[in-house]
């Protein structure tokens, strides 16, 4: 009986084991970010893909940007480095005077992007070798369209990750062409659409962003494409339709509800799954001495400091020399310029177990997506300064919620950034507000993590998974909007109505000229 139970017990391992070994696939991961803050949601997710038994080919931005995972092969692109260094060379204010320029600048830089990763020689290697196979292609979402023919040349599943969350363009790739009045690529312009004006602009805007996709950003994909994979066009916007998965950096407790089709999954905070970088006992000892409470300041990249105000350093550094609290500041600038012994200045700061420190009461970011899910997570309310793209949406929203309020770059004194601070730590609301949007937040299910990584998985089950898209992707525009029913119901309708007013109009017409001549006819004539 012994014998038996151990036998069967060694017989269920084995199934076991062929069950995760069936399931394992190998995985061609295909990012062409030239910035490292998008890495920090791939880093982890790879991680995990490859602790799960999956065989990864990855290729990326070199390893400054995107460090080596262990048991990952690795394919770097090093021109992408080149990007970045024109990115930071290039004065957006003074050469994008408008939308259309700005979308040409764009597409300028995503067509490099999807250039010099089809162009890389390893990559050439890889698509040339007839023994390379994969099950799955993971790539970013938005505007490297070419990139998608990745999935086409090894018949694979198409999985995207939105860094930056969901759009219109991005509903569209995921089978939800229905129009969303309030998730534009680009936040500057758009509106909250409160009022019928503010809601046609909105929609203006929109349909604008559509005829940007259209003639500026796809062409010179579809000539990407062309050239690597495939020679008709059809193909391209077939696979422009095949995405199984779709991973948002999101979640509706932020404050950005959304109606999402089932390949649409909102994972933010996917990141957190990553072990964060560790205080120093230096910076550790200065933040446990805060008895008055702890400031964290940093807006993120090194890029954003040449569209800040030029005494903009000298402004904050006046500030915090009043402050009682500590302040942890992330910069580039000098330590020698600290004026006061309660500023701790670092280029490289660990963010989030700072923000994780009981001590730290105040955020002072930029309002990047990235420190917004951190903040909202370790409950820390957030004064924001917004420079550019999604972050001045993403500070309206935080104010919204009632955890930040917002400061105009552009309009900073010391007097209203020391407003602003002692506003925030002295009225008791931020910080409770904080803490109910953190427990909304970490109340899930599953960690984001954890459904990223399934979802994944269950599409590799499944074969692509195509049941997930919604029926809509094989209906025409007309169809969806049942554009169809309504040219029948007012079409034909409205036809016999305009026939039938334009006889009866003209029945009265000829009546009342009838009845005027007769009237005139019974009118003596003066002499």
């Amino acid at each position: 009986m012994v014998v038996g139970r151990l036998g069967f017990a060694g017989l269920l391992v084995v199934v076991l084991l062929g069950q995760q070994t069936a399931q394992t696939a190998n995985i061609l991961a295909v990012f062409s970010y030239s910035l490292g803050s998008s890495y920090v949601l791939v880093r982890p997710y790879i991680q995990q893909l490859v602790a799960r038994g999956h065989r990864v080919t990855m290729i990326s931005a070199p390893v400054s940007y995107m460090p080596d995972i262990e048991g990952v092969q690795h394919i770097r692109v090093a021109k992408l480095k080149e990007l970045t260094e024109d990115l930071e060379l290039f004065d957006f204010e003074a050469a994008i005077p408008t939308k259309w320029y700005e979308a040409s600048f764009v597409a300028d830089y995503f067509y490099n992007c999807s250039k010099l990763i089809l162009e890389d020689p390893g990559v050439r290697s890889l698509l040339h070798n007839a023994s390379a196979q994969f099950s799955m292609v993971v790539l970013g979402v938005a505007h490297t369209d070419a990139l998608y023919g990745f999935a086409k040349h090894y018949n694979a599943s198409l999985v995207g990750l939105a860094p930056f969350g969901g759009a219109w363009n991005i509903d569209f790739l995921a089978g939800n062409s229905a129009p969303s009045v309030y998730e534009p690529m680009s936040a500057m312009g758009f509106t909250a659409g409160l009022s019928l004006f503010e809601k046609w602009m909105n929609l203006i805007f929109i349909s604008e962003e559509r005829l940007v996709e259209r003639f500026i950003y796809l062409p010179r994909q579809l000539e990407l494409y062309k050239r690597h994979f495939a020679a008709d066009s059809g193909s391209f916007h077939e696979m422009r339709r095949k995405f199984s998965l779709i991973l948002l950096n999101q979640h509706f407790s932020l404050g950005r509800v959304r109606s999402n089709v089932p390949n649409l999954l909102e994972v933010g905070g996917m990141h957190l799954a990553q072990q964060p970088d560790p205080l120093s006992a230096e910076l550790q000892g200065f933040l446990d001495g805060a008895t008055d409470g702890a400031i964290y300041f940093s807006m993120a990249s090194d890029m954003l400091e040449k569209w800040y105000p030029h005494d903009f350093h000298e402004t904050m550094l006046t500030v915090f020399g009043q402050l009682k609290q500590r302040v942890v500041w992330s910069t580039k600038r000098r330590e020698s310029e600290i004026k006061s012994n309660n500023v701790y200045m670092r280029r490289k700061q660990p963010q989030r177990e700072i923000l994780h420190h009981p001590n730290v009461k105040l955020f002072i970011t930029q309002g990047g997506l990235l420190s917004i899910i951190e903040a909202s997570y370790y409950a820390v309310p957030m004064l924001m300064m917004p420079v550019y793209f999604d972050q001045h949406k993403n500070a309206e929203r935080m104010e919204r919620l009632g955890i930040a309020r917002s400061l105009n770059l552009h309009e900073l004194t010391p007097e209203v950034v020391l407003e602003g601070i002692q506003e925030m730590l002295h009225n008791a609301s931020y910080a409770l507000n904080a803490k109910e949007l953190a427990l909304r937040f970490s109340d899930q299910p599953m960690k984001p993590m954890q459904t990223a990584i399934w979802w994944t998985e269950y599409v590799l089950r499944h074969k692509g998974a195509d049941h997930m898209r919604i029926n809509e992707q094989d209906m025409s525009l007309m169809q969806y909007y049942s554009v169809d029913l309504f040219s029948v119901l007012f079409g034909r309708i409205g036809l016999t109505a305009l026939i039938v007013g334009f006889l009866a109009y003209t029945v009265v017409t000829i009546a009342l000229r009838s009845a005027h001549y007769q009237f005139k006819l019974s009118v003596p004539v003066v002499s």
